[in-house]
């Protein structure tokens, strides 16, 4: 081999050695500092690819947790209420029944059951107009079932569940006003005091004491039908579905866990070789750089 000044091949070499090596050391320091094997597309393209995906999804699933959570604390609102009605419905029912015993009750003792009554169902109309979850009003109508344009039926309340476009679910409110509870429908016969729901009732004669209590009895059906069709929303859809979507993001996060996240142990070894080969490189690099040092040797003789 000649002893040349213009091109140094070795000196070449051992910078390009240096070049890649210091490169490998760069990606290794990354890989320690971030906590992951693929920081840029060309790490693992592939990997990068699917772990992308599986972060929406990851992303998706965790804003379903947090909307099936706020669902079950507005049914949990709603139905707190309910059952307050529920116990004014069956405080009403006992005054009834008290004024209907005509035989040991005075003009005064009925008075004091029908004020009561009627205290009773102003405490009714208070709790469904206060009934709201933030500005969202609950029990006044707005989330009852609702005739589409096209003669379909919708629920009131619409939920989005799932990570994904149309997992939707929906459950309906009936209105709670005492003037909506124990309606007489159309097609029914109407009852011997004309009373056309709850809100009418009056217990000051025998008659309309007996037929308060078909309403009030009709009424507390009509709010336990709702309460069990709340409790049924929450357990078998909202519930059932958050204890799915928390297994749901584990696994996820586990598997995109397995594409993106670096073996910390095995990545401080890469970097301890990494290290060593640099500087093997630099002193090679600095011993091919003194080659052409002998030709002044030569020279001076």
């Amino acid at each position: 081999m000649g002893l040349k000044i213009n091109t140094n091949l070795e000196s070449m070499i051992a910078h390009r050695n240096l070049l890649r090596n210091d490169r490998a050391l760069s990606r290794s320091l990354e890989r320690l500092a971030t906590g992951q094997k693929v920081n840029r597309a060309a790490d693992d393209p592939a990997a990068l690819v699917i772990s992308e995906h599986m972060r929406a999804q990851s992303s998706g699933i965790q804003q379903a947790i947090k909307n099936n959570e706020i669902g079950i604390s507005l049914v949990q609102t709603a139905e707190g209420s309910m059952d307050e009605i529920s116990n004014l419905l069956v405080s009403i029912r006992q005054r009834a029944i008290a004024a209907a015993n005509v035989g040991a009750s005075d003009k005064g003792m009925i008075q004091a059951n029908q004020s009561e009554i009627e205290n009773a169902l102003s405490s009714i109309d208070r709790i469904v107009s206060s009934t709201q979850f933030g500005q969202y009003k609950l029990l006044d109508g707005t989330n009852a079932k609702k005739e589409l344009e096209d003669g379909s039926m919708q629920e009131g309340l619409r939920f989005h569940v799932g990570p994904n476009a149309g997992h939707m679910s929906s459950v309906s409110i009936r209105n709670m006003k005492t003037s909506e509870l124990g309606r007489v429908g159309e097609e029914e016969e109407p009852n011997l005091s004309n009373f056309a729901s709850l809100a009418d009732i009056d217990v000051r004669s025998e008659q309309g004491a007996q037929d308060a209590l078909t309403i009030v009895d009709q009424s507390i059906t009509e709010v336990a039908e709702v309460r069990g069709e709340l409790g049924a929303f929450q357990k078998n859809t909202l519930e059932s579905n958050l204890n799915s979507l928390q297994i749901a993001a584990e696994n996820m996060i586990s598997a995109e866990s397995t594409l993106r996240d670096a073996d910390m142990a095995q990545e401080l070894a890469t970097f301890t070789r990494n290290q060593i080969m640099t500087q093997s490189a630099t002193a090679q690099l600095a011993q091919a750089n003194a080659v052409p040092q002998n030709v002044l040797r030569l020279l001076n003789g």
